[in-house]
């Protein structure tokens, strides 16, 4: 990956590690175990991750409380510093070198993951957010220690006072601490400058699923006096963010298509390419948009977008799903964001996309109206939904479905009974589905009207139909069907 302008500025940890050694030597050390440590059970070990180290503020007081800490950064320099703050305070958190934009956790893996002034510096903060979410453990929490540092550089009428503090700090202290210049560009460029913090992170995190509380100025209880000062118009925030766990439906879903993911097919073809570009691209306006792939699995629906020549981004519930994804549209050239987060738990700013595109998702979901909700807010007005799906389980409840199942598999056999793979799991699963229970795409039709969309194509084919065409696959004996509406 090539170095971008945040490694290069965050590279020598050395400026920032000067303000650490002091912290671990005032009042700050202990003020600091006291905020962090009320949201701890007292004399429970707790794994923990500090994402965005630094010099390792974070890593060596929590070791110092007894917890199993893990630290990462991406910037040797940094890591240099914490390493040997660490051996200075005789404690051994384990520190590795990792970019918080991949991190290469198990699921599940962290009771607490803490981070001071870190989400400023991203990139792609709601796509770190997501892979928090994913190695956190169900009811873990998430602590975010971070600041408006550059809302300034936007209000004229702040920045002014922000040169007055400057002044008063210098005629007060002595030295000059300069808050109002020091690589403007940067700071400019970054997505958070000039967002309304912590505002996005309760809307970003709680879209995600988290319940989330947040303190305003926290730095009234860690700051020195001069910090206070200085730092008046940025006032130090606290996100405490708790991980739900997933109810009994969902996991059982999600258990499955983690399990199926290694099976999953992923083939692109120059035959199935040209068919599939050909389905989706007369329905979509021109130029290039931005695509969310909801439920991508192991990447087809996102790669047939992107060789249209779309911007793709595309999310999954299961993470395993999401690696095979990427390994899949790599080699390809293809440059694709892959989030894992569930289709119905977005990140994003309403109005973020041209079009939604899904491929047999919506059956699977437990809350398939909120997830249509959920897709029609982060469409542009008049953006595009365009997703393909079937009755794959409505012989469990529709006798003429049953049969037709029945007879297929007297007369051609199970088409999945030698591929090793146990789906009787997802029968089960399916059973407590809501889509499973009902006749598509009439509900299809009935619910979109009325969740505001307008329905502009639907073609549906019919296991008749498919019958009398002479279609002998393994989705002759249900309904499937393409949909396209409007927001």
């Amino acid at each position: 990956m090539p170095e971008t302008k945040r490694d290069k500025k965050w590279a020598d940890g050395e400026s920032y590690n000067l303000y650490i050694t002091k912290e671990f030597a005032s009042f700050r050390k202990e003020a600091w175990k006291q905020q962090l440590g009320r949201h701890f059970l007292k004399g429970v070990s707790l794994d923990i991750l500090d994402a965005g180290t630094g010099p390792g503020f974070f890593a060596c007081i929590l070791a110092e409380e007894g917890h199993n800490v893990t630290a990462i950064d991406k910037s040797e320099g940094m890591l240099a510093c914490a390493e040997a703050n660490a051996k200075q305070l005789g404690v051994e958190p384990r520190f590795m070198k990792m970019d918080v934009n991949n991190l290469d956790f198990e699921d599940d893996s962290f009771d607490v993951i803490v981070s001071r002034n870190v989400t400023w510096t991203l990139e792609y903060p709601e796509e770190v957010y997501t892979q928090f979410k994913r190695v956190l453990k169900p009811g873990g929490k998430l602590l975010i220690y971070d600041a408006n540092w550059h809302s300034h550089f936007f209000d004229e009428e702040k920045m002014e006072r922000v040169r007055a503090q400057e002044r008063r700090h210098f005629e007060k202290y002595g030295f000059h601490e300069v808050v109002t210049d020091n690589d403007t560009n940067y700071f400019m460029d970054l997505p958070l400058s000039n967002t309304s913090r912590p505002q996005w992170d309760r809307e970003t995190l709680g879209s995600l699923g988290f319940a989330v509380e947040i303190e305003e100025d926290t730095g009234r209880m860690v700051y020195e006096e001069w910090e206070k000062e200085l730092y008046g118009e940025s006032p130090l925030f606290e996100v405490c963010a708790i991980k739900q766990a997933i109810s009994g439906d969902k996991a059982r879903v999600q258990n499955y298509w983690q399990k199926r993911s290694a099976s999953f097919g992923f083939c692109l073809s120059e035959e199935i390419m040209a068919e599939w570009k050909m389905r989706i691209a007369e329905h979509l306006p021109g130029g290039r948009l931005k695509v969310l792939d909801a439920g991508t699995g192991t990447g087809f629906m996102a790669a047939v977008m992107a060789e249209l020549g779309h911007d793709v981004t595309g999310v999954d519930l299961c993470s395993r799903m999401i690696d095979r994804a990427k390994a899949n549209t790599v080699p390809l050239g293809l440059s694709i964001r892959f989030l894992c987060t569930d289709a119905g738990e977005l990140p994003f700013a309403d109005g973020t996309f041209d079009v939604v595109v899904c491929r047999n998702v919506l059956w699977a979901l437990t809350n398939p109206q909120e997830v249509l909700l959920q897709w029609r807010r982060v469409l542009k007005p008049g953006g595009i939904l365009m997703y393909f799906d079937g009755n794959h389980y409505y012989y469990l409840y529709n006798e003429k479905d049953r049969k037709a199942r029945d007879t297929y598999m007297a007369e051609y056999g199970n088409p999945y009974a030698n591929d090793g793979f146990d789906y009787g799991e997802m029968e089960e699963a399916a059973k407590k589905l809501p889509l499973s229970m009902v006749s598509r795409p009439e509900w299809d039709y009935s619910v979109l009207s009325g969740l505001g969309y307008e329905i502009v194509y639907s073609k549906a084919e019919k296991p008749e139909d498919k019958q009398k065409n002479g279609d002998r696959s393994s989705t002759c004996y249900y309904s499937t069907f393409m949909v396209v509406a409007k927001k």
